[in-house]
């Protein structure tokens, strides 16, 4: 699911950085220890198949009712209707998972697999979103057995099983007794206990002390349910009407953001310890009953900041302890507001969260040609995500979903009429940017297939078997005709060999996968980066012109000869750099065939903190480092009379656009975590590939705000 707009966050004044000055412990200490690697995540090197259930594969026709009668107003299934079930299930995903380990995907990303509200609104929770009973499997997807066992048939074709959760709402059961779902504001209608005492519950949020609440007395509106609807939802505590908001439905502004119904679902309190601890021992269990590898989290910005640091540790520390040392899980925060969407990384611990910017930028940049300054600044803010466990290399990237619509029809909506090839062109340069830039490569299920569909929401939602949707029988593919009465099973795409071929070499190559970016190059339709792993430089460039491109660019591996691996264009490289002659739409892959050893004399400046221009509250900590070759620079803090605190490294240097200078090393310090007049010593660390490491000058400086 998604959200149309994001939490405010109040942010304290910038630093005033006071003087600065060499501290005179510098020499007495080796501050070269300091230095780590940049950190890379869970999701760094993975590559994950979103894959909605429903809509894959009918393994098991019996179960397309959920074991009830009445057709689609009873079961919810009807395969004519794309707002209700279609027949996908478990057994049908287990049918086909070396279809899916065949493209060369590492994880499998399914949406919610509990038991839903099977009807409801007119349409039908086949898409997972509206739970009753967040326990177990719904009976339309098959048994939990069924489900074990395309678990246990993934692991042993090496593919992780991510699961789609949801906290923040239930299915629509509650209603109020006065029969609306206006949003009530708390200043209007504030919180009372039981007593009828006003209070706010953000200053109780998962403490023991949390007013006890009576659904007479305590909410904007007088909760109530059905006699059938009473005991519906398990675990049990959901059935507690004091465990929801009961504000009425979301405006997406304000108060409403978190505590609004989500168009009518049930807005849980996650701010209650009884929900913090529910729901942290809930999907803790999905852990240990069904042995699965990881958590998409959806709708993570419409709960408050206070859940998440309860409830990551507790299933992290649960996963730990079942062997899964590497445990995915990204949030959905669906906004393109790059310094917010870090702060759910840096400020409530999310390993990670889905990268809602990257897809804003790299899909306009494939579908229409331009749009290389709108990278350079994407990867330019990369740097707002850099703590010491995480970094911008664990975000989830993508160019499409069953939200917003997909990747092929944004590309349609722009390239129809220029005919089939085009299309094909177009869509190959968008898997080329998702599979060889930064984060971990999301396909939504069918890209390969070439779907378009005519929307978001349920357009895009197309069944994989042999449809029995009118619309989706004739609507546009890319690289083929029109379905008609076949399975995409049986039709083979050139996109499909397209994303096998870049998923081979984001296997073969650790520099692609799980190596670090440079960007090289960025100028009216052309974009070029580096990518970085033992030694190994490999570059990639990308034209979204419709006619051919050329760029020059200095690259790090001087004097080498450099190897096609995939994508066509001419090369001619030069002691100090490459010239890169790109095709129209076209895009190239290159190894450089020579390591690369470091060119320049080690040494890093470190500049004064200051104020960065996109980010109030927080301050950019920027060094320099001499030259094009490969480093790591590690920014550490602490204030007078502490230890020494790293705050993140820096594996790249800024690009050059209209905010920000380039070369630099950066990352960022959050100011608000601090008080005014705090004292604190800064220092940076390089280190090249030959492992030689150098520190710059300590810095003293003051907060003040």
């Amino acid at each position: 699911m998604g959200a149309q707009v994001k939490k405010l966050i109040t942010i304290a004044a910038p630093f005033v950085i006071a003087t600065a000055l060499i501290s005179p412990t510098q020499a007495a200490e080796d501050l070269s220890t300091l230095s780590q690697p940049i950190a890379r995540g869970p999701l760094a090197g993975e590559s994950v198949y979103f894959v909605m259930t429903d809509r894959f594969e009918n393994g098991d026709p019996s179960n397309d009712g959920g074991g009830l009668t009445g057709g689609r107003l009873g079961g919810g299934d009807d395969p004519t209707d794309k707002a209700f079930y279609h027949g996908g299930d478990f057994k049908g995903l287990t049918q086909h998972l070396k279809y899916i380990a065949g493209l060369g995907f590492t994880s499998i990303w399914i949406t919610p697999p509990v038991v839903n509200q099977f009807v409801q609104q007119g349409s039908a929770g086949y898409h997972g979103y509206w739970g009753t009973d967040f326990t177990t499997i719904d009976p339309h997807y098959g048994t939990e057995a069924d489900f074990k066992n395309f678990v246990a048939e993934s692991h042993k074709l090496g593919m992780k099983v991510i699961v789609d959760i949801v906290v923040n709402h239930t299915a629509d059961v509650i209603k109020y007794t006065i029969g609306s779902t206006s949003y009530r504001e708390p200043a209007d209608f504030p919180y009372k206990t039981c007593t009828g005492k006003a209070f706010d519950p953000a200053k109780f949020a998962g403490l023991a002390s949390f007013p006890q609440l009576c659904t007479k007395n305590s909410f904007a509106y007088v909760p109530r349910t059905s006699t059938y609807d009473k005991n519906i939802k398990k675990p049990a505590f959901l059935n507690d009407l004091t465990n929801y908001h009961n504000r009425g439905d979301s405006i997406w502004s304000g108060t409403s953001v978190t505590e609004g119904d989500f168009s009518g679902l049930d807005d849980i309190f996650t701010e209650k310890p009884a929900v913090v601890k529910g729901m942290s021992d809930l999907w803790s269990s999905w852990i240990t009953r069904f042995d699965i590898d990881g958590f998409r989290i959806d709708t993570a910005k419409h709960v408050n900041p206070e859940f998440w640091k309860a409830f990551l540790p507790k299933v992290l520390a649960t996963a730990k302890a079942a062997g899964k040392k590497n445990f995915p899980i990204f949030g959905e925060v669906a906004d393109s507001d790059i310094p917010f969407l870090a702060s759910f990384v840096t400020e409530q611990k999310f390993p990670s969260v889905l990268d809602f910017p990257f897809q804003a930028k790299v899909s306009r940049f494939a579908k229409a040609g331009g749009g290389a300054a709108d990278l350079i600044t994407l990867f330019n803010a990369d740097d707002l995500y850099t703590t010491p466990s995480t970094s911008a290399y664990s975000l989830a990237t993508f160019l499409g979903n069953h939200d917003m619509g997909r990747i092929g029809r944004f590309i349609a909506i722009i390239s129809e009429s220029d005919g089939q090839q085009v299309l094909v062109e177009r869509s190959q340069l968008a898997n080329a940017l998702l599979f060889t830039l930064r984060g971990g490569p999301v396909l939504y299920y069918g890209d390969e297939k070439g779907m378009t569909g005519d929307g978001g929401d349920q357009l895009a939602r197309q069944d994989m078997f042999a449809t029995q949707v009118d619309a989706w029988k004739s609507e546009l593919r890319i690289g083929a005709a029109p379905i008609g009465n076949a399975s995409a099973f049986s039709v083979k795409n050139p996109l499909e060999a397209n994303i096998t071929a870049l998923q081979a070499l984001y296997a073969q190559y650790p520099a692609l996968r799980i190596g670090s970016q440079q960007v090289r190059y960025g100028d009216g339709s052309v974009f070029a980066i580096s990518r970085f792993a033992e030694n190994q430089e490999i570059v990639v460039a990308y034209n979204s012109n419709d006619e051919p491109q050329k760029a020059t660019f200095n690259v790090s591996t001087k004097g080498s000869k450099w190897s096609t691996l995939l994508g066509k264009a001419t090369v001619d490289a030069a002691e100090q750099a490459l010239t890169v002659s790109l095709p129209a739409r076209g895009w190239v892959v290159l190894k450089a065939d020579s390591p690369f050893t470091p060119q320049t004399k080690l040494s890093i400046s470190l500049l004064n903190p200051k104020a960065d221009y996109s980010t109030p509250g927080w301050s950019a900590l920027s060094a320099k480092v001499p030259g094009d070759d490969f480093v790591e620079v590690t920014f550490a803090i602490r204030q007078q009379g502490k230890s020494w605190q790293i705050l993140g490294t820096s594996d790249r240097r800024t690009f050059k656009d209209d905010n920000v200078a380039g070369g630099l090393h950066r990352v960022f310090l959050h100011n608000r975590l601090y008080k005014s007049g705090t004292k604190f010593e800064i220092v940076a660390i390089a280190k090249n590939t030959l492992g030689e490491k150098v520190s710059s000058k300590v810095i003293n400086y003051t907060v003040k705000y």
